[in-house]
């Protein structure tokens, strides 16, 4: 599962050299498909939330016409997991994390409860509902995971939806020599294959900012607004 990352800058380029617009450099193409990525992989969030909100309304549709569950198999791909072993009863969230799914005991018998940072003061002055080593409970603080009891110094497990890695368009040559493809450096974008249209579309639209052309902007964004739409027809 990836977009070749030669093929979308050519395409990006093509458009705009056919319209001529301007001209967009590795360096800024590769900015501006961090954050079209990112962007869309956000948006599979929000699509499979609504796509199960609708299909819970009006039935499921099964097969290839189960829109949430082909958009969760998009986000399943980012799905892993890591084991730490707490200090005090807190875990560094890892470097990659996106989403937290849950926190496990080793062996997957014991699910902590996640619960809000402000309920803490109620659970540890509760005698019925206090956290103990065979119920444990978690909250994020920062870019920590704190445990409680404190006491519970087992390895857990982290599951997690990991960001996807950041494009690279790698070169060599440029400035005054034309910039020339390196495949061996360069990393494709990680999204489904079927967002290519959808990816090229946005780093247009945020080129049109780069090279200070609103038609290329507008363009882009009719086509955001006539998809969004017909999914929702």
């Amino acid at each position: 599962m990836a977009i070749n990352v030669n093929n979308v800058y050519r395409t990006v380029l093509a458009v705009l050299n056919k319209e001529q617009r301007g001209y967009l450099t590795p360096d800024q193409f590769n900015r501006l498909g961090r954050q079209a990525q990112l962007e869309l992989f956000e948006k599979s969030f929000y699509d499979y939330n609504r796509a199960a909100t609708k299909q819970a309304r009006l039935g499921t549709n099964r097969e290839y016409g189960d829109i949430a569950g082909n958009i969760k198999e998009k986000i399943d791909v980012f799905a892993t997991k890591v084991q730490l072993t707490p200090a005090a009863g807190v875990v560094t969230e890892p470097n990659t994390l996106y989403r937290l799914i849950g926190v496990f005991s080793e062996n997957r018998l014991i699910e902590f409860e996640e619960v809000k940072k402000q309920e803490i003061p109620y659970l540890l002055s509760s005698k019925l509902n206090q956290p103990t080593t065979t119920y444990p409970v978690y909250y994020s603080e920062g870019d920590e995971i704190k445990i409680l009891p404190t006491s519970y110094t087992d390895d857990v497990i982290i599951d997690f939806i990991k960001k996807p890695a950041d494009p690279i368009w790698a070169y060599t040559g440029g400035g005054a020599a034309a910039y020339a493809y390196d495949s061996n450096n360069s990393v494709d974008f990680q999204i489904h294959e079927s967002e290519e249209t959808d990816l090229v579309i946005k780093i247009l639209a945020l080129s049109g900012v780069v090279i200070k052309d609103p038609t290329v902007i507008q363009v882009a964004q009719q086509k955001e607004i006539n998809d969004f739409n017909q999914e929702n027809a």
